[in-house]
């Protein structure tokens, strides 16, 4: 079967990370031919697609749902290249990719759920009609399914749960530097809440902790100018984008996310692969694969004074016993992502609707 993978952007995030990992499948492991594609900008997912063998179309149009060219643009290329199989993935996608394939007659439409859209209740109705389009909806965690199904835009025959793929990560020799680090990786957004873990930090009684944040974003700007108000110049480095930031895990004592949603965390489990202690926000799907101080620690994003005295609690810790939450976190997810697994669910699906 011809299947067309249709997402917003192919540039970096937790999507694109979830096609890059599923490219680097072994070409016995896939039974369909696959194309990937975005409606608006590529870039670096793009480029790693391309290296790994898959063919890419970049439209590089405006993706915004108001913009209808797009469903016209891509009912053209349905038409034209007949795919058995259109699976959409992000708002935007689902919206103009639902609609052409529709329209064009594919015969398998699949959409995606990636986090918890903050509908109105116009759009809710919208996507209601949109999902009952397609063959299935995946959601990437129970938490976004049990979400979508709350503001009644899928019911629970529509949704399939399907967690993300991860890449196999080779785990680099620690070299942890003599003050406490953190680490934080993801996307400077507002959502990402990195404000509050930039205040904890200054609010923590070790004042020789240090903080790493990997990734870039429309709020480094603002982040910079926090960091400069509070006089951290010394304890917080920007890397931006890397794209292969396990060096830094390699040199942090402790990973934290404080994200306000999340709808897998695809960052955690990739920390968790490499034996590192992860302390994340209690949001979206996180809690399905950490549990508290067993596996990692978990805390509200919206409290302040939470995060600080649970950092506080860890930096006093032996290292010793945080060593021991962090082997725990990676025996827990060392064969629950992997790719065979996911592709294998994946193709199951298309097949059982093709058949």
């Amino acid at each position: 079967m011809k299947v067309i993978r249709l997402t917003t952007s192919l540039d970096y995030g937790g999507q694109e990370r979830q096609y890059i990992s599923f490219t680097e499948a072994t070409p016995q492991m896939l039974q369909n031919e696959y194309i990937f594609a975005a409606i608006g900008h590529g870039g670096y997912a793009e480029e790693v697609i391309r290296k790994n063998g898959f063919e890419v179309v970049i439209f590089n149009k405006n993706p915004k749902i108001t913009n209808l060219k797009n469903s016209w643009i891509l009912y053209k290329w349905f038409k034209k290249i007949k795919p058995d199989v259109v699976h959409t993935a992000a708002a935007e996608a689902n919206f103009h990719g639902i609609i052409a394939a529709k329209l064009a007659g594919v015969p398998i439409i699949i959409g995606e759920e990636i986090g918890f859209p903050n509908h109105s209740t116009m759009a809710k109705w919208v996507f209601k009609q949109l999902y009952k389009l397609t063959y299935k909806v995946i959601c990437v965690s129970n938490a976004v399914k049990e979400y979508l199904i709350c503001i009644q835009e899928i019911n629970n025959e529509k949704a399939v749960v399907i967690y993300n793929p991860v890449s196999a990560i080779k785990t680099k020799l620690k070299k942890l530097p003599n003050e406490f680090t953190l680490i934080s990786i993801g996307r400077l957004e507002k959502v990402k809440n990195h404000v509050l873990l930039i205040k904890s930090l200054y609010k923590l009684r070790n004042k020789n902790t240090k903080l790493i944040l990997v990734g870039e974003g429309s709020e480094r700007k603002n982040l910079e100018n926090l960091v400069n108000k509070l006089n951290l110049q010394d304890r917080v480095t920007f890397t931006g984008f890397v794209q292969n930031p396990e060096k830094y895990i390699a040199r942090a004592h402790l990973f934290v996310l404080p994200s306000l949603s999340e709808g897998f965390g695809i960052a955690v489990v990739e920390a968790m692969q490499q034996n590192i202690a992860c302390m994340c926000s209690n949001i979206g799907g996180i809690p399905e694969f950490i549990t508290h101080k067993e596996t990692g620690w978990l805390f509200d994003p919206n409290n302040e004074k939470e995060l600080v005295n649970q950092l506080n609690e860890i930096i006093a810790m032996p290292s010793n016993d945080i060593e021991k939450i962090a082997n725990n976190a990676k025996m827990s997810v060392e064969d629950r992502f992997t790719i065979e697994k996911y592709v294998k669910i994946l193709e199951n699906l298309y097949c059982k609707n093709h058949d």
